[in-house]
C-alpha cells in the first residue's frame, strides 16, 4: 500500500515540475521577444534551459532517493507497532492505556519525519539529506 501512495505523490510533483519547465522557457523566450535591449544570443537562452532541466533532474533524483529511505525507514516502525499490538493482547487491560499512549507518540513522530520531509522537497536546487529519527518505546508491565 505504501509503495502505491507514494507512486501516487510523485506524479503530482512531476506534473508540477513540468509546468515549472514550461513557465520557465515561457519565461525566457517572453525576455527575449520583449526585451530586445538586453539582445541574448538563442545560445545562451539554449544554455539556460539545458541547464534549467538539469538542475530539474536533479531533484528528481534526490526525491526517489528520499522516497525509498522514507519507505525503508516507515517499515521497520510499523513492524514495532505491530509487535506492541500483539503483546497488548496478551497483557492484562491495564497496561493498554500506557502503550496506547506510546504508539500516539510513535505516529506523531511518523508525521514529524513526513513534515520534515516536505520541506526538504519544497527547497529547491540545494542538496537535500534526510535525517531519520528511531522511536524506541518501552512497554513497562505492573502487577497488581
Amino acid at each position: 500500500m505504501q509503495k502505491k501512495k507514494t507512486a501516487q505523490q510523485q506524479l503530482p510533483q512531476q506534473q508540477q515540475q513540468q509546468q515549472q519547465q514550461e513557465e520557465q522557457v515561457a519565461h525566457a523566450l517572453s525576455c527575449v521577444v520583449w526585451m530586445p535591449l538586453q539582445r541574448q544570443p538563442k545560445q545562451q537562452v539554449q544554455q539556460q534551459q539545458q541547464q534549467q532541466q538539469e538542475q530539474q533532474q536533479q531533484q528528481l533524483q534526490q526525491e526517489q532517493e528520499q522516497q525509498q529511505q522514507q519507505q525503508q525507514q516507515q517499515l521497520p516502525q510499523q513492524q514495532q507497532q505491530q509487535q506492541q499490538q500483539e503483546e497488548q493482547v496478551q497483557q492484562p487491560q491495564q497496561q493498554l492505556h500506557e502503550q496506547q499512549q506510546q504508539q500516539q507518540q510513535q505516529q506523531q513522530q511518523q508525521q514529524q519525519q513526513q513534515q520534515q520531509q516536505q520541506q526538504q522537497r519544497s527547497s529547491s536546487n540545494s542538496s537535500s539529506s534526510s535525517s531519520s529519527s528511531s522511536s524506541s518505546s518501552s512497554s513497562s508491565s505492573s502487577s497488581h
